[in-house]
């Protein structure tokens, strides 16, 4: 197969040096360390009297959770804890690059703030997982270690446009994911994952606003580039874990997925939600003045809601057997 080659158009690379004010007005959407929530806030503190009864009150909410539940958190964790994969992909987009790894410039500091944000969401649902003792750790600490292996490919080549527009999908759609998950665990009855739930899809939706305001700084300086960009990203849905593996399963992120959908946590139908959310802030349908590809890519994009909810409804009436998942001990779900 051949190689494919980071690109390294310099128009685009332009455009995002062009852009270095604006995304120094959107690291306010960064917290600082300071007024940050910390897993340690809420977790069971083992250095105070009182470790016994909140462990005890944790261990009998995550009594409450069914398998499905387990599974979709489960893979949720696996997703964020790939973060390493996540933040070398961002610093191969042309012309965010932080080449030291302590460079000033605004990218840098968006990626390295972003990153230490995120770190915190891994760190407090692997946590929970592992007190409420209801998974096969190993298997999950595996499935981690086998994700961050295989490695991680937004398909962006190294682009920025293509990149942003990825985030600008993919936070939302982690947002969505986190968010729907802690309606379902809260409804069973495990009120502090609901609230973790909660905590980790507000960060997400931080970072949405900021992506997305990227993005719009992309399209008012190259819409015909950002047009396509958006055509070629949010026309392939490039899960961050689909590569994810317990050393068993082949199909196991499809797997994953499946339950997913079926607990009403996250399907192509949300995606399709995702897009058209997409197109509607950044008025995509009523730009104007565009002509040849620009005109085609736009209303390509336009209708990609449509087209991903046939190809939900087409999903829906597939009939789906449960599987062995190691994560739950073999049980099937």
């Amino acid at each position: 197969m051949e190689a494919r080659q980071l690109t390294m158009n310099a128009d685009r690379l332009r455009v995002v040096a062009d852009m270095l004010p604006l995304v120094e007005g959107l690291l306010s959407n960064l917290k600082s360390v300071e007024e940050s929530w910390q897993p340690s806030d809420y977790l069971p503190n083992f250095g105070g009297e009182g470790w016994r009864e909140e462990l005890a009150t944790l261990r009998e909410e995550a009594a409450n959770l069914s398998d499905e539940m387990l599974v979709v958190l489960v893979g949720n964790v696996v997703t964020e804890e790939a973060l390493p994969s996540y933040q070398a992909a961002l610093n191969r987009f042309g012309g965010m690059t932080d080449r030291t790894g302590v460079e000033t410039h605004a990218w840098a500091q968006w990626s390295r703030g972003w990153t230490a944000e995120e770190k915190r969401h891994g760190d407090l649902s692997r946590a929970y997982l592992y007190l409420s003792g209801r998974v096969d750790m190993r298997s999950v600490e595996q499935t981690i270690q086998h994700l961050l292996r295989n490695g991680f490919d937004t398909g962006a080549d190294g682009d920025p446009f293509l990149g942003l527009s990825y985030a600008s999908i993919q936070e939302h759609a982690t947002k969505t994911s986190w968010r729907q998950l802690g309606t379902v665990v809260g409804k069973a009855g495990a009120p502090m994952l609901h609230k973790f739930c909660g905590l980790i899809a507000a960060d997400e939706a931080r970072h949405e606003r900021a992506y997305r305001a990227m993005m719009r700084g992309i399209l008012e300086r190259d819409p015909a580039g950002a047009l396509q960009a958006m055509r070629d990203s949010l026309g392939r849905v490039a899960m961050p874990a689909k590569t994810m593996s317990d050393g068993k399963s082949r199909r196991l992120f499809q797997h994953f997925s499946d339950v997913g959908r079926r607990l009403g946590v996250y399907d192509l139908r949300d995606y399709a939600d995702n897009v058209d959310g997409f197109v509607n802030e950044l008025n995509l349908k009523t730009l104007e003045g565009l002509s040849g590809d620009a005109a085609k890519h736009q209303d390509e994009i336009c209708g990609m809601g449509a087209r991903y909810r046939k190809q939900a409804d087409i999903m829906d009436k597939m009939k789906v057997r449960p599987v062995p998942f190691a994560w739950v001990h073999d049980r099937r779900v």
